[in-house]
């Protein structure tokens, strides 16, 4: 028995916080979660009456962004191509190495090596 004292004095000081976390205590009881008060209060406004709803819709459909598309399909990839030849005559010319130039840098390095 005193050698079990002895290793308990000995242990490391995380030992003890282990202990208590192995055997499951230090952690809240399930009866001690505080209740969410305000989801109740923010679920309450989301119901909302006949005319209510009526008056948001109206409002929806009152906002210039809210009308479909009046464009056809075919109208539309014809704008995307439009834009697309206007973004691709932008794009400055590439300034990196051309495959001639990568190709002779390969000859210059690429040396054979001793294998056994």
């Amino acid at each position: 028995m005193s050698n079990i004292s002895d290793l308990r004095d000995a242990a490391p000081e995380w030992y003890e916080a282990r202990k208590v976390e192995f055997q499951g205590r230090g952690y809240p009881s399930l009866g001690e979660v505080p209740e969410n008060t305000t989801y109740k209060s923010r679920q309450s406004t989301l119901f909302k009456t006949g005319t209510e709803r009526e008056e948001i819709r109206k409002a929806f459909f009152a906002d210039p962004r809210s009308e479909p598309a009046n464009l056809t399909a075919a109208e539309i990839s014809a704008w995307g191509r439009e834009l697309r030849e206007r973004v691709q005559a932008n794009i400055p010319p590439a300034d990196f190495l051309t495959d001639r130039e990568i190709a002779l840098m390969r000859a210059r390095f690429e040396r054979p090596r001793a294998r056994r």
